[in-house]
């Protein structure tokens, strides 16, 4: 765990998304929670030792099946944009099978500890912007759209931290099998031309990282973009996107994740952008 901040915490070793917590004397706001159990149970014990009182609220950054399977471990209402709200009331009692399938292939061992747990709720959802202070401390949710429509922003004006979910991946494969990548690269700009110091940006998977961080993710979906546009254009069909699978595997390094889940990963991500595209060329035609 490494301190940013006076009351500021950070983990970025957990398998799958980073994590923090920023401290208040009624109790840690944490941001998003680790994807698998055991590391979920280690986290919420750290967050009891930094702060005796239970977690006051916990806010997720979206609703990829990491970050949502492990929620109840930390026993807290939930923050989230209106879009997550959504997409978690539209689940039934317990979450899909495959949330917890893709997570099993991602990491075999830790996943045999993934169950099929009741679906959590809600508590206070947002549109555009949510503002909570704490204390001398204000937290600022921002809806940040692109790699899911509920993807989120949690900005510290006063530390000049940003905890910026999967709009950066900080050296590591953006995901896109549920995005939408022309609101994702308006949001990168967007963050590139923010009007408040940002000091330090935790990014949703990957290391630690300021604003230079925003290129890599930007030519990453630039140059997918060009592809499939480039791939529809010629009329080719759907199934032979995965022709460009090696030229993006290479793009990041894989980080200890197995090949066959991220080519699977970058398969879902062009197969995505095909849709998108393709119907942008209908709409246009």
């Amino acid at each position: 765990m490494e301190q940013l901040a006076d009351r500021v915490y950070v983990e970025t070793t957990y398998d799958g998304v980073n994590v923090g917590a920023i401290l208040t004397q009624d109790g840690p706001v944490a941001i998003d929670v680790p994807s698998y159990p055991r590391d979920a149970r280690d986290w919420a014990t750290r967050l009891h030792t930094l702060n005796r009182r239970p977690v006051q609220f916990l806010a997720l950054t979206d609703c990829h099946g990491d970050r949502i399977l492990n929620t109840r471990w930390l026993n807290a209402p939930m923050i989230a944009h209106q879009a997550t709200a959504d997409r978690l009331n539209a689940y039934d009692k317990r979450y899909p099978q495959s949330l917890l399938d893709s997570l099993l292939a991602r990491n075999p061992i830790a996943g045999r500890l993934l169950s099929n747990s009741p679906v959590e709720r809600v508590a206070l959802s947002f549109s555009q912007d949510l503002r909570l202070v704490k204390e001398e401390c204000e937290v600022v949710f921002v809806a940040a759209p692109g790699p899911m429509p509920g993807n989120i922003w949690v900005y510290l004006p006063q530390a000049g931290i940003l905890f910026a979910g999967d709009t950066i991946t900080a050296g590591t494969h953006p995901l896109l099998a549920e995005a939408n990548s022309e609101q994702w690269l308006a949001t990168l700009e967007r963050l590139r031309q923010w009007p408040q110091e940002i000091k330090v940006i935790v990014s949703g998977r990957g290391s630690l990282c300021d604003v230079s961080a925003v290129q890599p993710v930007q030519d990453y979906i630039e140059r997918m973009r060009e592809r499939i546009q480039q791939h529809c254009l010629e009329k080719r069909v759907r199934a032979e996107t995965a022709a460009y699978i090696p030229e993006f595997l290479s793009m990041f390094p894989l980080n200890n994740v197995p090949t066959e889940w991220l080519e699977h990963q970058i398969r879902l991500s062009l197969e995505r952008l095909y849709d998108e595209i393709q119907l942008a060329q209908n709409r246009g035609t």
